[in-house]
């Protein structure tokens, strides 16, 4: 299944029906991490160039609700920030950060390497290695 994530009060409702409109399954559910973030699947088995359409209205939706977003924080209404986090499933999930936090870190940090970053906490978090941080590649132990 494709996934596509929504953040917005009307959980992706416009992209829902839109989908449906072409006669495909459509499972949508709440994010088991966020609720605030709906999750919505669709068939992995369509046409590349459907896929293609669907994930170009993917697109005109998360920047119209982006740019919804900007604006009310342009009002001093909502400071916000976050990290979309790939899970290995193919899922994602958003890690909210305060806004002072990401500025700081993104001032030594490029997008990418921060990117990256919460890519190998990810795996770390997915796929435990509980060997020591300090060790001898030919002894396995520190010192």
């Amino acid at each position: 299944m494709y996934e596509f994530s929504f953040l917005t009060s009307d959980r992706g409702a416009a992209f829902i029906e839109r989908v449906q409109a072409l006669g495909l399954e459509v499972v949508s559910r709440p994010d088991p991490i966020n609720d605030a973030v709906t999750n919505v699947a669709i068939p992995d088995d369509i046409d590349e160039d459907l896929l293609d359409q669907i994930e170009a209205w993917y697109e005109e939706e998360t920047s119209r609700n982006e740019a919804a977003a900007r604006a009310l924080e342009d009002d001093g209404d909502i400071v916000s920030a976050g990290i979309w986090v790939q899970l290995e499933d193919g899922g994602s999930s958003l890690a909210r950060v305060d806004p002072d936090i990401m500025n700081r870190i993104l001032t030594v940090l490029t997008p990418d390497e921060l990117g990256h970053f919460v890519s190998v906490i990810a795996d770390a978090v997915e796929h435990p290695d509980v060997t020591p941080i300090c060790h001898n590649k030919s002894t396995s132990s520190c010192g």
